[in-house]
């Protein structure tokens, strides 16, 4: 099967940021943890997988992005890396570029944007997505038989029967479910009284939040416990429900923005990988690494 690697590049430079004890430090003294877990991932999967077609999705919205025109409190409690860590995430591009790996970010759209256009462009040419992330909310880019969702390298790859299987909703209805839960994280507000257990229920009984929204009045007389006490809550939240489901839903149309680089990997730029090592302090095991990868081939 033709696949393209799609990586959510933030989520693993900040698993390793959160997880790694700060004992590595580049020679300008700032630390390297974080940069040497993405590393040792990114590495895993070139040598693992060896994939002909990769790409990786960076955030550089963190200041706003669009989503902040539809809700000025998207995200509103977001912190900006310190230098530190900014020194950290752009290491972690560079060594991306540096292994052939296409890598795309925006100020304006998120990283999860970025992959849903290039989840479009791979179906566009005829290939698979395996979008390597642990964010669940991805799911909604399952959109053909041989997508994956896959938390690389420990986590099972998941096809959308898979995921409707472990979260008990069809991979497009992630947004409805978003929308009426909210994502506390994101600052995106739910609908008092409606949780995951309800909300997915709801999506078993109808499509999505329109289906939900035009049904209230069966959903009160359903006979459910506390059925009109949702359908209440329902109404008086439609307009906040459509409004996170525009922030929920990932665009993969990305106006006014450059092309997508492409997908096939490129060879890796070993002189300067080596440099780049030593220059940020890791260890031998990684020279040895980086040394070792060459071109994929399959």
């Amino acid at each position: 099967m033709r696949r393209a690697y799609l990586i959510d590049a933030s989520i693993y430079i900040f698993r390793a940021y959160f997880s790694l004890p700060e004992r590595w430090h580049a020679r300008n003294g700032f630390t390297t943890h974080a940069l040497r877990g993405y590393a040792s991932f990114l590495l895993d999967l070139l040598e693992r997988e060896q994939p002909l077609r990769v790409l990786a999705a960076f955030d550089e919205s963190l200041g706003g992005c669009f989503r902040n025109e539809i809700h000025p409190g998207y995200k509103n409690r977001r912190v900006l890396p310190d230098a530190p860590l900014a020194f950290q995430l752009e290491a972690c591009r560079e060594f991306t570029r540096l292994l052939g790996i296409g890598c795309v970010a925006s100020k304006r759209y998120e990283a999860d944007d970025l992959l849903a256009a290039a989840a479009v462009q791979a179906r566009a040419l005829g290939l698979s997505s395996v979008v390597l992330s642990r964010d669940k909310d991805l799911g909604q880019l399952l959109q053909t038989d041989g997508d994956l969702l896959w938390d690389f390298p420990g986590g099972e790859p998941l096809g959308r029967e898979a995921y409707r299987a472990r979260h008990g909703i069809r991979p497009a209805q992630v947004p409805d479910l978003l929308a009426l839960t909210g994502d506390a994280i994101d600052d995106i507000p739910g609908v008092p009284g409606i949780g995951i257990k309800t909300a997915t229920a709801l999506l078993r009984d109808y499509p999505d939040i329109e289906a939900i929204l035009g049904a209230t009045g069966e959903i009160a007389g359903s006979g459910r416990r506390g059925a009109a006490r949702t359908a209440a809550a329902l109404e008086a939240h439609a307009a906040q429900i459509r409004m996170a489901h525009r922030l929920t839903c990932l665009c993969g149309e990305l106006a006014g923005e450059a092309a997508l680089p492409a997908f096939e990997r490129q060879a890796p730029e070993v002189p300067a990988l080596v440099a780049f090592v030593e220059e940020h302090g890791l260890d031998a095991g990684f020279r040895t690494r980086v040394q070792g990868v060459g071109a994929a081939r399959q």
